[in-house]
């Protein structure tokens, strides 16, 4: 089995159910060469990670169904490696802190620069990179 942090970019779990951020992220994660899945219910993500491996999830706090706390909360029951980043447009250093001690890497505000989030998620599945060009 490859390792998460090999040269292949991973499949990128999205949970949003907005369409238009769902499909903005999907947009520029495959246009960086990520597979993505793009669910907009929690309970669909959970049961995602049931199925199939995920090098990355991006979750929204405010779903549908259910809290995207409780999204952060059964998908490392399910994949307890998978780096995951908390979207919202109510971040406070609250739900940050509530993120990280959940197990998140962090959070980050909606909306956010495209090269943000690449960033983040490079990071996290290829490890830090050199700040040279």
């Amino acid at each position: 089995m490859s390792d998460v942090k090999s040269k292949e970019k991973p499949t990128i779990l999205v949970v949003d159910d907005e369409p238009s951020v769902g499909d903005a992220l999907r947009l520029v994660l495959e246009s960086n060469g990520y597979e993505v899945v793009l669910v907009t219910k929690g309970q669909d993500g959970i049961e995602q990670a049931r199925h199939r491996r995920f090098g990355f999830s991006v979750v929204d706090l405010y779903l549908t169904d259910i809290s995207g706390f409780e999204v952060i909360k059964e998908l490392l029951t399910v994949q307890p490696q998978i780096p995951i980043l908390l979207v919202t447009a109510h971040l406070s250093p609250q739900v940050c802190e509530e993120a990280r001690r959940l197990g998140a890497v962090g959070g980050l505000a909606k909306p956010f620069p495209p090269a943000e989030i690449l960033k983040v998620i490079h990071s996290h599945v290829h490890g830090p990179t050199p700040d040279s060009a």
